[in-house]
């Protein structure tokens, strides 16, 4: 047989009761409140990384589609429309060879350690969050009117980078290179005479005022000559003079930008001496 419990025992029994029951639901409400937190820390991360994609994506919209001669050209871009924003510049990558509009690298963006706001009105830390972007010819890579962007792990101690200064030496037309056009060609009128192309080239080189810059250097003459018409072009890379001499006049050519771009007749000596229906706008 059992003892029985006096009031004292009751008591002591009771209490020991409501002490395990007290334990029991800390440890539940424990267990719910972090799985609340991890649930809003969860959603936090998500809605940080969208807005990050979302910053990524604003801040190359300016930029998306310019053309680029390669991969530095596109990061020195990309690296003066990020300055004022908190996006930095950690990687660039470039592939070798391909179609002119095949990728030819990649650039590796990323948004350092932010607050954000999650769910329940709480301010959070989340990131840092990183991003490539690829890059053609044409500009970036797009999904519709969007920049298409990869999110990637951020690689440890990611820091912002500085893209190598652009080192290319570029053609520039002289200030003087209209005049210099004209005078060779107006002697040639005068004096009856027909040198050659290549000549002819030579004597306008001879009167141009050479640049001053180690990153720049003369744009070429091009002349072409065709049933005694005299035609001659120079470009560079924002620029294209077109002069001609025909039957012992010299001209001006100003010919429709359209028809100056790859595919069309260009910016060549042929088209300043092309017949004026030639020369009418295709639009």
């Amino acid at each position: 047989m059992f003892a029985r419990a006096d009031g004292r025992g009751l008591a002591s029994l009771n209490r020991m009761r409501a002490t395990v029951a007290a334990t029991v639901l800390a440890v539940v409400a424990a267990a719910a409140l972090g799985g609340c937190a991890q649930l809003y820390g969860s959603a936090t991360e998500s809605s940080a990384g969208d807005k990050a994609r979302q910053t990524v994506e604003q801040v190359l919209h300016g930029v998306a589609y310019d053309r680029n001669d390669d991969i530095y050209f596109a990061a020195r871009a990309v690296d003066a429309e990020i300055a004022t924003t908190a996006v930095r510049l950690i990687g660039i990558d470039e592939v070798a060879g391909g179609a002119l509009g095949d990728r030819f690298g990649t650039l590796e963006l990323m948004l350092p350690e932010a607050d954000y706001v999650d769910n329940a009105g709480v301010s959070r830390k989340a990131g840092p969050f990183c991003f490539r972007v690829g890059f053609t010819y044409y500009g970036a890579e797009v999904n519709g009117d969007v920049v298409a962007t990869d999110e990637f792990d951020c690689p440890e101690n990611a820091a912002a980078i500085t893209p190598p200064p652009d080192e290319t030496v570029y053609p520039v037309i002289p200030e003087n290179a209209r005049a210099a056009v004209h005078e060779v060609l107006t002697q040639i009128a005068q004096g009856g005479e027909r040198p050659s192309t290549s000549e002819i080239a030579a004597r306008i080189r001879d009167l141009l005022t050479p640049p001053t810059s180690e990153f720049e250097s003369l744009a070429e003459p091009q002349v072409v000559e065709n049933a005694g018409r005299i035609g001659v072009a120079m470009q560079d890379a924002s620029d294209c003079l077109l002069v001609s001499l025909v039957d012992d006049t010299v001209a001006d050519v100003y010919p429709p930008a359209v028809l100056l771009q790859p595919g069309e007749l260009g910016c060549s000596p042929s088209t300043a001496i092309a017949d004026a229906d030639q020369l009418q706008s295709p639009h």
